[in-house]
């Protein structure tokens, strides 16, 4: 089966949508581990929002964004963030895993993840 550009555009302005069960939540985690396909969950969840924005003004690409403010992320010490669905459990849409980034209060946090359908 090919998927065409128009279903791939598709596909994009589907995943960027309102409707349920687009992804509308990115959750950041301090938990450690490599990131894989197998991942449904983040490994150690701290806080969850609801995207800011989403464009997909870009064929065949979807990009969400969150903000987390200072305060939310004081005394953080990030290590993964993932994209989900509902505002509480679920199951992720990815999961990226990292090196450890400590926020001391004084720093805001902004996401931009994007999917590219290719």
């Amino acid at each position: 089966m090919v998927l065409t550009n128009t279903g791939k555009s598709g596909a994009a302005l589907l995943l960027g949508s309102i409707a349920t069960p687009a992804p509308r939540y990115i959750a950041i985690g301090s938990g450690s581990g490599t990131a894989s396909i197998g991942n449904t969950a983040l490994v150690a969840e701290v806080d969850r929002v609801i995207v800011s924005s989403t464009d997909t003004s870009t064929a065949r690409e979807v990009t969400w964004t969150a903000d987390f403010n200072s305060v939310t992320m004081s005394g953080r010490t990030l290590t993964e963030f993932g994209i989900f669905s509902p505002a509480s459990a679920g199951t992720c849409w990815n999961r990226e895993a990292f090196g450890s980034i400590i926020f001391d209060g004084t720093s805001e946090l902004q996401i931009q993840l994007s999917f590219q359908i290719y």
